[in-house]
């Protein structure tokens, strides 16, 4: 029998300044898709600080065509023009006087573990690996600190530019994402085939379309330390945006081909990246010489060392593995193209064999497979 995917849907409820996601009670399933408050406001942050620059005169390359940066991110183009004054905002200021050394990834899974905002607050029951690095120094009293004057100015934040009334204004787009994101994923057994693959299961796979996350930027986070099992995957949109037409939206998250890719990916990291951080670490010191030929290449992509280069080929030896099972060998073929050639993860063919080998043996371990193939790219 035909194993499917069903999608339990949230809409958005704005209920005194909190985003409730509904789901529907009728159905079944481990993956939810929804939208959050905390990753819209920080999405809007980083795109008026960081992407909104040089939107107006920067081109881009979009499936060939050349395209202004501001046509490509129109949604966030107009959210630029609409906030760029708050780009000086003392609340702001004070938020990221003490998270500037953070990556957009890590404030998202710490924003993750609070209450919505402006009643987002700093609590002892979150795992200090989403606040530690508040501190430059690691230190647990003045990361704690840190994180709550983050919290504070960004909840301070969130009312000086009332984002409630935003999110309020924006809930037929919102709404849309939710459909579309629906409507794009494949009904197809991709999750039971990653929990095959990876000997390994989590209880909830939780997707986190975003319209003021910058498109094709996606990352994700993994809960083990609560009684659920979760993955979060954040992501931005896809592909091109109408918005201007209420009766005809596109929202840019409707391309099954991208969101199927993208998920596998980010939930990838949630099955590699923890593998890949119990290796010895000399086994990561053997191997790095391997980074200085494709240094350039993947510093472009940001992956600005060995250890995040280390965790992208697996993820993707995976994602190519997965695609062979879930939609054939051309669709491998492509991805495998596309990463080894033109993204130039150059070690992929060496992982692919040893993955293959260990697919087919029912008992053989994920890990003691990943230091096997790490032993031998140490030998190149």
């Amino acid at each position: 029998m035909k194993n499917i995917l069903i999608i339990i849907v949230g809409f958005l409820i704005y209920q005194n300044g909190f985003t409730q996601i509904k789901r529907n009670p009728t159905k079944q399933t481990n993956l939810t898709i929804e939208i959050n408050k905390n990753i819209e406001l920080l999405g809007l942050v980083y795109f008026i600080l960081f992407e909104g620059q040089d939107l107006e005169t920067k081109t881009l390359k979009v499936e060939g065509k050349t395209l202004l940066k501001k046509e490509w991110h129109n949604y966030g183009f107009t959210i630029y023009q609409q906030y760029k004054s708050s780009v000086s905002s003392e609340n702001l200021g004070k938020s990221l006087s003490v998270a500037s050394h953070l990556r957009i990834e890590y404030i998202s899974a710490f924003l993750l573990q609070t209450e919505s905002v402006p009643q987002a607050k700093f609590s002892d029951s979150i795992n200090k690996k989403y606040y530690l690095d508040f501190s430059k120094e690691k230190n647990i009293g003045e990361a704690k600190k840190n994180a709550e004057i983050f919290l504070n100015g960004l909840n301070a934040f969130s009312k000086e530019i009332d984002f409630d009334n935003y999110l309020t204004n924006s809930k037929k787009y919102y709404n849309k994402v939710i459909e579309e994101v629906q409507n794009g994923l494949p009904n197809t057994r991709f999750i039971k085939v990653m929990e095959s693959f990876y000997k390994k299961k989590f209880d909830n796979y939780i997707l986190i379309p975003s319209l003021t996350i910058p498109k094709g930027m996606g990352f994700a986070f993994w809960n083990t330390n609560s009684a659920e099992k979760k993955i979060f995957s954040v992501f931005g949109a896809l592909d091109i945006q109408e918005f201007e037409n209420s009766k005809n939206l596109k929202m840019g998250f409707l391309n099954q081909q991208k969101l199927r890719e993208l998920t596998v990916h980010e939930f990838g990291h949630s099955f590699v990246n923890p593998t890949i951080d119990k290796l010895p670490a000399n086994l990561l010191i053997r191997t790095e010489h391997l980074f200085i030929p494709i240094k350039s290449a993947m510093i472009e992509q940001d992956y600005i060392n060995w250890k995040l280069c280390i965790d992208e080929h697996f993820v993707r030896a995976g994602e190519i593995i997965i695609a062979d099972k879930v939609e054939g060998k051309s669709g491998a073929n492509e991805l495998l193209l596309e990463y080894q050639k033109n993204r130039q993860f150059k070690y992929l063919p060496e992982i692919l064999i040893e993955l293959r080998k260990y697919d087919k043996v029912k008992n053989q371990s994920y890990y003691e497979t990943v230091k096997k193939i790490m032993k031998q790219l140490a030998e190149l």
